[in-house]
């Protein structure tokens, strides 16, 4: 049975079969278990988890969590936005937001692949995304306005219940790394 347990230091609840070793709101470390329990599925797919762990003033603690227990650092974050930056092996670095709406989360890579106008997108270029969105099984090619410049980026929305340290991983890594593909395979028929 997952049990309550509840901060005494903030009063924040956290739903565990074990008790947390550190509260992600005010990093306390001392906790009295409440009364109630939940049962845990005993089945090969993952729970979802307490939406509430990304509600407006948990966003911040709950990213900062992930990202602490994964070992990335975030370059900016607040109650909506989160940016991280990673160095990818090919020598470039790739930014991902996550942006908190209301009951979703959406990541979105923006790659270095800009235009200045719609109408100056090549055509076989966005056909090209589209096929490989149908082969993805998460994440999607977009069109972005990001300043003045329509931006192609690969974006996923998530449901918060849905998003645990595991999925939050998974989501993040397979993004950067598609966007990197991407500008790293656009810049080899450019210098072709």
């Amino acid at each position: 049975m997952k049990k309550t347990y509840q901060c005494k230091g903030c009063g924040n609840e956290v739903v565990s079969l074990m008790k947390p070793s550190e509260c992600q709101v005010c990093t306390g470390r001392e906790w009295t278990r409440l009364a109630t329990s939940k049962p845990i599925d005993s089945g090969d797919e993952t729970m979802a988890i307490d939406k509430d762990l990304f509600s407006s003033f948990k966003f911040r603690s709950t990213i900062e969590g992930y990202c602490r227990d994964i070992g990335w650092k975030i370059s900016s974050i607040d109650n909506q936005i989160a940016v991280i930056k990673f160095d990818m092996e090919s020598g470039s670095t790739q930014t991902l937001f996550i942006v908190k709406y209301d009951s979703t989360l959406e990541f979105s890579c923006p790659s270095g692949l800009k235009f200045d106008d719609i109408d100056d997108i090549p055509h076989n270029l966005s056909t090209f995304l589209l096929g490989k969105n149908a082969e993805y099984k998460l994440g999607f090619w977009a069109l972005q306005k990001i300043g003045e410049k329509q931006t192609f980026s690969i974006i996923h929305n998530a449901e918060m219940s849905l998003i645990d340290v595991n999925y939050f991983r998974k989501i993040l890594i397979i993004l950067v790394e598609k966007c990197d593909e991407f500008e790293q395979n656009i810049e080899t028929l450019i210098n072709s």
